[in-house]
């Protein structure tokens, strides 16, 4: 939206915005549903006998979804020796519940990290979610905790934010206004809890899911503290691997959610010794 185009909403005016927020909230059938590979996904993998011919069948409907499977099963932290160049290899290598998790990275960037206008910061919350999904995969194996969720809570972390700044961005589209920057920022962060809860709740993630991504901030307050926890720890990588010069390694060490975590120093020295790695998992 151009300068030129756009009236910027003062303060008072901004009351229109928040209206449209609680409006949206309170309207789930805005909210885009869990997308259809998602789901196909989900019910395959249930079965008893999962066939990487089905599953590579499915994923090959989505060009977006097989190209990143491929970079993914072909990158330096994970490709075997000789190089994968079928997506029915690709499914075998990586197997069923990696596959999984990248359908869902994959879908949820295209359905909520979209923000015509405010592309810069719907990618810095992309970065944020993405890398904190990886790390929180590396934390519970560490721990040998939570291997299955952690990575889907660390995922869904930001996904509040990205849908209020998704939902701002088309009221500012609509009404041919450009919110204060100060007033856009802080109608994200009051509407970031309702609109993540409501995404989770209707996507129909489990509940120590919802809480983790809820409550990572205050994990310690958390009905799930231990993944919340782990959460938190991922989104410090995550802010570590984008910004180290904000976010120094002895910073990340000696946060105080590792002690409750049960991590060691010598094992968040060895976590953050992975971070090439995750930035090539990640593919930055």
């Amino acid at each position: 939206m151009s300068v030129e185009s756009a009236v910027v909403l003062s303060a008072p005016n901004s009351r229109a915005a928040r209206d449209h927020l609680s409006e949206s909230v309170g309207s789930p059938q805005t909210i885009a549903p869990l997308p259809r590979v998602c789901a196909l996904l989900a019910e395959l993998t249930a079965q008893q006998a999962t066939d990487a011919v089905q599953l590579a069948r499915l994923i090959q409907s989505d060009p977006v979804l097989a190209g990143e499977l491929m970079r993914v099963a072909n990158s330096p932290a994970l490709r075997p020796r000789t190089a994968i160049v079928s997506l029915q290899q690709a499914v075998s290598w990586l197997g069923v519940a990696e596959v999984r998790n990248i359908a869902m990275a994959v879908m949820l960037r295209g359905e909520v990290f979209v923000a015509p206008g405010h592309e810069p910061e719907s990618e810095e919350l992309w970065r944020e979610a993405w890398l904190a999904a990886l790390w929180a995969k590396e934390i519970a194996r560490e721990r040998r905790k939570h291997v299955e969720s952690a990575f889907l809570a660390a995922l869904m972390h930001r996904t509040g934010a990205a849908l209020a700044l998704k939902i701002l961005s088309s009221f500012e589209f609509e009404r041919r206004m450009g919110l204060d920057a100060d007033i856009f920022g802080n109608l994200v962060v009051e509407f970031e809890p309702a609109f993540g809860r409501l995404l989770m709740n209707n996507w129909l993630l489990p509940k120590d899911v919802q809480d983790a991504a809820s409550d990572w901030r205050n994990y310690r307050e958390s009905n799930h503290s231990d993944l919340a926890g782990t959460v938190h720890a991922a989104h410090l990588l995550a802010t570590h691997t984008l910004h180290p010069q904000l976010l120094g390694d002895e910073m990340v060490i000696e946060s105080p959610v590792f002690e409750q975590l049960g991590v060691f120093p010598d094992d968040r020295r060895r976590l953050l010794a992975k971070c090439e790695q995750v930035r090539a998992l990640a593919g930055m």
